[in-house]
């Protein structure tokens, strides 16, 4: 066959059709019904969906290959998640945005953190930001037929000559031709604007959203972040990090924007972060509308306390075996988890101590939860007393999806082993129950 694919399976659901015909991770799927042009989800979901007869051809593990013919229902799935959305090389970016985090990370990591995906296919799979710089005409007709979306677009500003410096890319100015293309195509689409301080703020940030606007529906929601800077930033642009006076700055144009335009109330949303560094509170949970944004970070703090506020009245007032735990996260988590540390050791007997981990592996400016590494980890750790503890809990955003490995590669098995200290992993980062579950049943769990 000419056309190379890697639709490699990466789990069956159990009694499914791909079950049943004895599918197995590892496997990959070369060809539906004769055809090996199957360049991703899409091509997958069209040949499977609605048809009642299918021909597979399938390499196995071992390298045997085998052909097996199926009827099923026409609504009927196969049962098969695949170790990637997309079957062929992703489209990569080419800007050189110098915010970009893959450009600030040390040699020696994973080869995967080094990839700078820029794929609209995985922007509707899987929800990563794009700049549609790259895009062919190819790519073109194929989204003008799909009509993917949502999309997740990074736009950081309208301003053309502000976009070109941001991107480091002449294409990057077009930004506005493109958003109005995919409107007129009625596909939706998410924007994010990355705020760097004396760039993308002040009167790009306010003009961006005044254009954004004119494109709604089809422009869904904007999320405004601040830009992150690590230490390994030696071939980079110099830029400014956001601090509580720039952070204030970008509220005030946010509340004004959102002032202006009423209806705007669940258009555009500012990043956790500004309140953090602005010293104000947090929007209420309201105003975060149906949280579009969640997975850029925009309202995780609020849905998380929300979470904890509806269950904390089924708190114990005591617990019989007093136990001291603790609870790991970044700068950042922890003046999100400081109410709760602070409840929570309002019941008798028990002890949770909330502790910031140093990003000695990223630089002081990093202060989230998921870039914190397992060296940071260790090196905080082994400066401490921590033998009291009966475990250690950490949230799953530390860890690679569906591993035990932090980003420098330590694994949670190596800490607990090198640190004689059991770790709980939170899976779901907004879930303050599954929090006190971990906490008061104490279940070793890794990722």
């Amino acid at each position: 066959m000419s056309f190379k694919m890697n639709a490699v399976i990466a789990s069956v659901a159990a009694g499914s059709i791909a079950d049943q015909l004895g599918l197995l991770p590892g496997d990959a799927l070369l060809a539906i019904n004769g055809s090996d042009a199957l360049e991703d989800m899409f091509d997958y979901q069209f040949e499977v969906s609605g048809s009642e007869y299918l021909e597979l051809h399938v390499r196995h593990n071992d390298g045997s290959e085998e052909i097996y013919e199926l009827e099923k229902e026409p609504d009927e799935d196969l049962g098969i998640v695949f170790t990637s959305p997309v079957f062929t090389p992703i489209k990569t970016c080419n800007n050189a945005c110098p915010f970009c985090f893959i450009d600030q990370q040390p040699s020696g990591l994973r080869a995967s953190l080094y990839v700078k995906d820029d794929d609209y296919r995985l922007s509707y799979f899987a929800n990563t930001y794009i700049t549609l710089t790259n895009l062919t005409e190819r790519d073109r007709e194929r989204i003008a037929r799909l009509r993917p979306g949502p999309l997740y677009v990074s736009v950081h500003s309208t301003v053309p000559e502000i976009r070109e410096v941001a991107l480091k890319n002449k294409k990057g100015g077009h930004i506005l031709k493109e958003l109005s293309w995919l409107k007129s195509l009625e596909v939706p689409f998410h924007c994010q604007i990355v705020v760097c301080p004396g760039l993308t703020d002040g009167d790009s940030l306010r003009r961006s959203l005044a254009d954004l606007y004119t494109l709604r529906p089809e422009a869904m929601s904007v999320a405004v972040v601040p830009v992150g800077l690590t230490q390994y930033r030696e071939q980079l642009s110099e830029l400014t990090p956001v601090d509580s006076q720039s952070a204030l700055g970008v509220i005030q144009i946010v509340d004004a924007f959102k002032a202006q335009h009423p209806d705007a109330a669940d258009f555009v949303f500012l990043s956790d972060e500004f309140y953090f560094k602005a010293g104000l509170p947090l929007p209420s949970y309201e105003e975060y509308g149906a949280f579009p944004q969640l997975d850029d970070g925009v309202g995780t703090a609020r849905m998380l306390l929300e979470d904890f506020f509806n269950l904390e009245n089924e708190l114990p007032a005591q617990i019989e075996e007093p136990f001291n735990v603790l609870l790991l996260t970044g700068k950042l988590g922890a003046m999100i988890l400081q109410p709760i540390a602070t409840r929570l050791n309002a019941v008798e007997g028990l002890y949770v101590d909330l502790l910031a981990v140093k990003s000695q592996f990223w630089g002081d400016s990093v202060d989230v939860a998921g870039l914190v590494t397992g060296q940071d980890i260790l090196a905080t750790l082994s400066q401490m007393d921590i033998s009291g503890y009966r475990a250690a809990i950490i949230p799953s955003v530390m860890l690679k999806q569906s591993t035990d490995a932090f980003l420098d590669g330590k694994t949670v098995s190596e800490l607990s082993q090198a640190l004689n200290l059991p770790f709980l992993v939170v899976q779901d980062p907004y879930s303050a129950r599954e929090l006190v579950d971990k906490i008061f049943n104490q279940q070793p769990v890794t990722a």
